[in-house]
């Protein structure tokens, strides 16, 4: 369909066979790439601010951090809700997932809010379980997103927005510990449930 990107699921819905989709239907089923899209262009600007770090454009930072973050949870659910899930849709979610984490992880420890041992932990545990799932993937095996991989996201993402906002960096660090906890918990897991299916089935 002209003038739709070439990652969206294109199916039409209408009552009638094989007739178009309307352009305000369309709009809608194409909202969650979008939102993953927003997710990964945001992460550059976020860098580009925190490195500024001029006075007040820390707390318009952590807004934009904040609304990347909410559209983790809207592009998949409102994908699940319009039953347009594709496979290029997952990969750009998942991407952009990890490239604003990792950005906004990598320049916090280059301006010292972060320790660097903690964010080289968080981003390679993205590369270990992204090659996993790929590898499994080229197999025909679907290795799922695991609770524990829920929760590592959703504490980091936290985390680092407690640490865009000046919170107290005690509670920062706690916040960042507990991450990293279970960072390590869930590239376990991964690990397990790959060695679990790939080599026995």
């Amino acid at each position: 369909m002209p003038g739709t990107p070439c990652w969206a699921t294109m199916s039409a819905t209408n009552s009638e066979p094989g007739a178009a989709m309307s352009p305000n239907r369309g709009a809608v089923r194409n909202l969650p790439n979008w939102l993953s899209l927003f997710r990964l262009l945001s992460s550059p600007l976020i860098a580009a601010l925190l490195l500024i770090d001029a006075h007040g454009l820390r707390f318009l930072t952590a807004t934009l951090f904040a609304l990347s973050s909410l559209t983790d949870y809207l592009d998949g659910y409102l994908a699940r809700r319009l039953q347009v899930v594709s496979s290029l849709g997952v990969f750009i979610d998942l991407a952009a997932d990890k490239i604003l984490v990792s950005t906004v992880l990598i320049v916090l420890t280059g301006l010292g809010v972060v320790p660097s041992w903690m964010a080289a932990v968080i981003v390679a545990r993205e590369f270990i379980v992204a090659g996993l799932r790929s590898q499994a993937a080229a197999k025909g095996v679907v290795i799922s997103a695991s609770q524990l991989g829920k929760w590592k996201t959703a504490i980091t993402l936290v985390a680092l927005l407690l640490a865009l906002l000046y919170v107290d960096h005690t509670i920062v660090l706690t916040g960042l510990w507990l991450a990293t906890l279970i960072t390590i918990a869930s590239a376990i897991d991964y690990l397990a449930r790959y060695w679990r299916v790939m080599m026995h089935g």
